[in-house]
């Protein structure tokens, strides 16, 4: 319950110091302080999950958790567009609704107190084991390592796009500043369709949905390459990585908390911390790219790299959390 709350509370300060920013340190700052909240509030949701739903239902509300960034997406592009050049208005809304958030967790949450439902629950003889003890002793295990090289792959491959698609496709042909937030909300509108991930992995198959998940963000980054011939590809493209993105950390989250039964936000943290720091590091390799060959030539390069997630499936399959 605790770093729920204060991945809420770090959200609503870090947006709200945003909105009422006067020069550049405090907009870093803000930025800064916003940024540690999914770190601190998302690996206990993965507990959470586990002690207060139905087993046969873990994975399904965790797919809907996960597709909550889709909804982010959706509701930032029309604030902006709403706020125009006073930007600091839609996040003063962010912050508010960031505030609703921690609120809502706040009362729903367990605390320390005994709940004789929870406690029926909660597998009996969880590990106590320390965190780092743990981590070593699962590195052993070949489908734990697949799970986390992986997961930094898919980091480094997707955050490319976040980071430079509007880039390449504004290199392409004029796109309004209109046209880019209408990209993003359609990117946001597709992600919703990650809220399937629990059903996929129920019905097919953790390793099965992984696959042809990798093969269509794949191809969603080729298409960008070549969204000059005109906005049908531009859009597929922006469909497909949207829904994609956003299955797959769902797909890594459930397997992360398979992988680790016994301490699942230790798994699902870590799993995230790899996938985060990828998409920290290749932007900066990206650019480097950029400068050297095109931004065409790179984005054809990460989605070839990307089908290397293929050879990092899981070894023995996954049917639920």
């Amino acid at each position: 319950r605790m770093p729920i709350i204060l991945g809420g509370m770090t959200a609503t300060l870090g947006m709200l110091l945003v909105a009422l920013a006067g020069n550049p340190v405090w907009l870093a700052l803000g930025v800064t302080l916003a940024g540690c909240s999914p770190g601190l509030a998302y690996p206990p949701l993965s507990d959470a999950i586990k002690q207060l739903c139905l087993a046969e239902k873990q994975s399904r509300y965790y797919a809907i958790i996960n597709s909550g960034t889709s909804f982010g997406v959706m509701v930032s592009g029309p604030l902006a567009l709403i706020a125009g050049p006073q930007w600091q208005l839609a996040w003063l809304c962010f912050a508010f609704i960031a505030l609703i958030a921690t609120l809502w967790n706040f009362f729903i949450m367990p605390g320390n107190a005994p709940n004789h439902e929870l406690s029926n629950r909660v597998k009996p003889g969880a590990s106590q084991e320390p965190m780092f003890t743990l981590v070593r002793r699962k590195l052993k295990d070949s489908s734990v390592r697949r799970l986390l090289l992986g997961a930094l792959l898919f980091g480094l491959v997707t955050s490319i796009y976040w980071t430079f698609s509007v880039e390449l496709i504004a290199g392409e042909k004029s796109l309004s500043d209109t046209g880019r937030v209408i990209f993003w909300i359609v990117v946001g509108i597709a992600g919703v369709a990650g809220g399937l991930a629990g059903e996929l992995v129920t019905h097919f198959g953790l390793t099965k949905a992984l696959k042809w998940a990798t093969l269509a963000i794949a191809a969603s980054i080729a298409l960008l390459t070549i969204a000059s011939d005109g906005i049908l590809m531009l859009t597929l493209s922006a469909v497909l990585f949207g829904a994609t993105f956003i299955l797959i950390t769902a797909l890594y989250g459930i397997w992360s908390v398979s992988c680790f039964p016994e301490a699942p936000s230790t798994g699902f943290g870590l799993t995230f911390f790899l996938i985060s720091a990828g998409q920290l590091i290749s932007p900066t390799l990206a650019g480097l790219g950029a400068e050297i060959w095109q931004l065409t030539a790179v984005f054809q390069v990460t989605a070839i790299l990307c089908l290397g997630i293929l050879w990092l499936l899981p070894t023995q399959d996954v049917w639920s959390m």
